[in-house]
């Protein structure tokens, strides 16, 4: 399988969030697709609507002009923003392959650009969700408690592509495994997921975020993953293996007074993920002091 390089993608993505970012007070505001739109009519000789048959949704072509096309025929707002984004991503990485590789935007079964046997088509799909919700922007609307109905109006994304981020968001961020990550975005983002599972969720959100962003995991944070933390803190001052120890014991504490505001909901089940995820922060800690 043909390697791709995501991280062109995730600096033009960056790049576009903090520009976005800039005109709006605060990230719960955040709409980029107006700023998708005017990089399209920036970078390219001709970008406009046109009757694609159905099941395609858009395309670029490269020969002596740049020219992208969005099917008229897409009445759902979250999915032409969707693919707008994800032809952005194409004029921006991807011109001289498509100028000999022609090819047309063909929906899935999710109604989003098909991925299917393409790692272009993924990155491209990728950049699109991440530039609509980037991690910041998810995070704040999340730890403001807004629905997947708000976040849908306000980021203008579908709820595929919003189950999508948070599922790639808490597994990076939150380092749990990609099954457990699944199963919080589908139970928050699918159309037919609970409402009432959504007040579990917010608590395990919160819960592990504050877990987070304690001195212990920023250290562990920084270790595994530099970039995240990057410019937060200084690592050294790290060092002093009984202050760690220290700190250790008043995260134990901290997250016992946790385990008592987040009792489990026999409906749902949702409040145990917070119990769920210090075990396995607890157990990576110890492996990591043992090998030392």
């Amino acid at each position: 399988m043909q390697k791709i390089d995501y991280g062109i993608a995730n600096k033009y993505a960056h790049q576009l969030e903090a520009y976005v970012t800039s005109h709006f007070n605060n990230a719960i505001e955040y709409d980029a697709t107006p700023f998708v739109l005017a990089e399209i009519q920036k970078l390219t000789d001709d970008f406009f609507a046109y009757p694609l048959r159905d099941g395609l949704l858009g395309t670029t072509l490269v020969d002596s002009a740049v020219t992208v096309t969005i099917s008229d025929k897409i009445a759902y707002d979250p999915r032409r923003y969707f693919t707008c984004a994800h032809e952005l991503c194409h004029v921006l990485i991807d011109k001289e392959y498509i100028r000999t590789h022609p090819g047309i935007d063909v929906e899935d079964e999710n109604g989003l650009p098909s991925s299917k046997d393409n790692p272009k088509e993924r990155r491209a799909n990728h950049f699109a969700a991440l530039v609509l919700l980037p991690d910041a922007i998810l995070n704040a609307v999340m730890m403001e408690k807004k629905s997947k109905f708000y976040i849908r109006h306000h980021q203008k994304v579908s709820f595929e592509t919003l189950k999508y981020r948070i599922s790639d968001f808490i597994q990076l961020r939150f380092l749990l495994p990609r099954s457990m990550a699944l199963k919080i975005a589908a139970a928050f983002a699918d159309k037919e997921a609970d409402p009432s599972q959504q007040k579990g969720i917010y608590g395990f959100w919160r819960a592990a975020e504050d877990r987070n962003i304690s001195l212990l995991t920023l250290d562990r944070i920084i270790k595994k993953n530099n970039d995240l933390a990057h410019g937060l803190i200084n690592p050294m001052i790290f060092e002093d293996r009984k202050r760690k120890k220290r700190i250790r014991e008043q995260n134990k504490l901290a997250m016992k007074e946790l385990d008592d505001l987040y009792q489990p909901d026999d409906k749902t089940g949702f409040y145990m993920l917070a119990d769920n995820f210090t075990p396995y922060l607890d157990e990576e800690l110890d492996q990591r002091d043992s090998a030392k």
